[in-house]
């Protein structure tokens, strides 16, 4: 029995006694292979301490924050139908305030422990870029509309990955940080011109283009900042 149609495809079907939520199980699977990574990305950098469990709290935090952020995005269909938590989630929306809600933990659990701002970024762009590279892996198997647009950004995911992987040592290293975003963003701009039915803001750009080239533009003059500095100091 079909329940609803999610991003192309099935979000949520019956099969026999039991009820299986796509969008969940991606989700669960791409958080697991997120934190593998950054565990990996701890170890190859030798890290001492259990840095990796107020990640693992940040994750669950953020997990429950997207999936029952519906409460605050849609009242009316959970007062209507309870167990509509149990089978959907905030969406988009929900993930943004998952992200914002988790970034403020972390960063308050980094000042208690007196832990490096810049390591912290470090290791949540290393889990960020696996864990959403599988989400778009997994997509990519199942939302045919936007196969270009899943298959671009694993490919520049890799190439981000391979950026982290040249530097596994130099855990928190703001120059490396900044081409991650400066690339990311570039690579953003380019990848949205995939996605179908764009809405254009300005000329021929969405609005998510927009917002990354904004992003990339303040990159490039934070990395310019880094550069002179470094001079300065040699």
């Amino acid at each position: 029995m079909i329940r609803k149609k999610w991003g192309g495809f099935l979000n949520v079907i019956q099969l026999g006694p039991f009820l299986l939520n796509f969008q969940l199980i991606i989700f669960i699977m791409s958080t697991l292979m997120g934190y593998l990574a950054l565990k990996y990305r701890l170890t190859k950098a030798n890290v001492e301490g259990n840095i990796s469990e107020k990640f693992i709290t940040a994750l669950f935090i953020g997990f429950l924050t997207w999936k029952f952020s519906l409460v605050i995005f849609d009242p009316v269909s959970v007062i209507q139908y309870p167990a509509s938590l149990l089978f959907f989630s905030g969406g988009t929306k929900g993930l943004w305030l998952a992200i914002v809600i988790s970034i403020i933990f972390l960063w308050m659990r980094s000042r208690k422990d007196g832990s490096s701002i810049l390591m912290n970024l470090d290791i949540m762009s290393t889990g960020w870029i696996v864990g959403s590279s599988t989400y778009h892996l997994l997509l990519l198997t199942l939302d045919s509309p936007n196969v270009l647009f899943h298959s671009l950004y694993i490919s520049l995911m890799v190439g981000l990955l391979i950026i982290l992987y040249k530097n596994k040592k130099a855990l928190g290293n703001p120059i490396v940080l900044n081409q991650l975003v400066i690339w990311f963003s570039l690579g953003m701009i380019g990848i949205f011109f995939a996605v179908k039915e764009r809405i254009y803001l300005i000329f021929s750009f969405s609005k998510e283009q927009i917002i990354f080239f904004v992003i990339f533009i303040i990159a490039l003059l934070v990395g310019n900042a880094l550069e002179k500095k470094k001079v300065e100091v040699i």
